[in-house]
């Protein structure tokens, strides 16, 4: 019976409070890791419907915290928090043959259960390195951010280096990886499922002529919306009745007021909508029913070198104008047009001619879709676990 069992996984994860594109990642791939192993997602916390959704595709979350990193106490408590996490972990592992764990500070409970470690880095710990990011907080989350890295830095960096191996999305993140651990990342690449991503007909009133640009936020400089609000005069004076659809993952009404103020003194607030939260399950009508999506974070910053939003727009055929901290997930000119949004005329520019040219978006839709269904596979990006995990266990399967 031992002989026969399948090989446990665990997959060690802060949080699953959020529908991320990192949440996403994770169920997409263990949903299939399952098939073939035997996979536990242990978590600080996570959200009932997040959990629900996960245990719905075969998935079991585990919860062994009381507290996680979006909480301010748990970082003024966090070598406490770390030793608590790091006991819990263990005793939830005993039996566990092989460890998946996300960013600080899962690696560095994972370098420590003396088992075999795969760390999946999206992009080296933003808090600690993304300089970009943290210039958009305020002074007081600053300094708290700043000695944070101080103190714990050298142990974000020893956790990964002592990984048996080291999964990343694409190019970008994989030359910060090297700039920051001295490490070579195994490129996965994201996945879409492009059955469910895909065009599909959408209901528009007689009469409206809205030209839609759909945007995605959390809010933080890393999603670069001001940049889109500070273009959005110079495309609105070149395109009648344009309209911003603005969605989010993460709700700060703070950041929401200023935006919308910013919107308000430069004369474009009617021209934006917050529609908050969107059901995954409306994500294809949405993206469908947009003209264009912008994804404008700060090209300079590790949190703009991948973008699900990105992807699965060009799943439903619609043409993105994409930040150029990625060059792999738009053809520019071909998909999609690359631009440094920090520069609000060149970002006007480049929206207001998709918008324009009919034949040239229905062109770059088509071409998106081909490459994404090509390049973004899901079952292609479970591959690369399967064997990295067959490989490090020993195991004789693979997915």
């Amino acid at each position: 019976m031992t002989q026969n069992r399948k090989k446990r996984v665990a997959w060690l994860y802060s949080h699953l409070l959020f529908w991320t594109g990192g949440t996403r990642f994770i169920l997409e791939v263990t949903s299939r890791l399952q098939r073939n192993w035997d996979i536990t997602v242990i978590v600080e916390k996570a959200s009932p419907e997040i959990k629900k959704e996960f245990n719905q595709y075969g998935v079991d979350v585990k919860e062994i915290g009381f507290s996680t990193s979006t909480s301010l106490y748990y970082w003024l408590l966090f070598p406490w928090m770390l030793l608590i996490d790091e006991k819990r972990i263990k005793t939830a592992t005993l039996d566990t043959d092989i460890i998946i764990a996300g960013i600080f500070p899962m690696n560095v409970i994972a370098s420590r259960l003396g088992k075999p470690f795969i760390q999946n880095c999206w992009e080296p710990f933003a808090f600690f390195y993304d300089t970009k990011m943290i210039k958009g907080f305020t002074l007081s989350k600053r300094i708290l951010i700043n000695m944070l890295a101080l103190f714990y830095t050298h142990m974000d960096i020893n956790g990964t280096r002592k990984s048996d191996l080291i999964t990343t999305l694409n190019h970008s993140t994989e030359e910060w990886i090297k700039k920051i651990y001295g490490r070579e990342g195994v490129k996965t690449y994201m996945g879409v499922d492009t059955d469910f991503f895909r065009p599909v007909p959408v209901n528009v009133p007689a009469g409206t002529a809205d030209r839609i640009v759909l945007h995605s936020t959390d809010y933080t400089l890393l999603k670069g919306t001001v940049y889109l609000i500070e273009a959005l005069p110079l495309i609105a004076d070149r395109v009648k009745n344009v309209r911003i659809i603005i969605t989010h993952t993460v709700e700060n009404e703070k950041e929401r007021t200023t935006l919308l103020k910013k919107a308000n003194r430069l004369g474009v607030d009617r021209n934006i909508e917050f529609v908050g939260t969107v059901p995954y399950s409306k994500l294809p009508e949405y993206y469908s029913r947009a003209d264009l999506v912008a994804f404008t974070g700060h090209p300079e910053s590790v949190g703009t070198t991948a973008s699900l939003t990105v992807l699965e727009a060009v799943a439903c055929e619609t043409p993105v104008v994409r930040s150029t901290g990625c060059t792999e997930e738009v053809e520019d000119g071909v998909s999609g047009i690359l631009v440094d949004p920090r520069d609000k005329v060149r970002l006007a520019d480049a929206i207001t001619k998709i918008l324009l040219d009919k034949e040239l978006a229905e062109k770059m839709g088509r071409e998106g879709r081909r490459r994404v269904c090509t390049l973004y596979n899901w079952d292609n990006t479970c591959k690369v676990f399967s064997d990295t995990i067959t490989e490090l266990t020993g195991e004789g399967r693979g997915d």
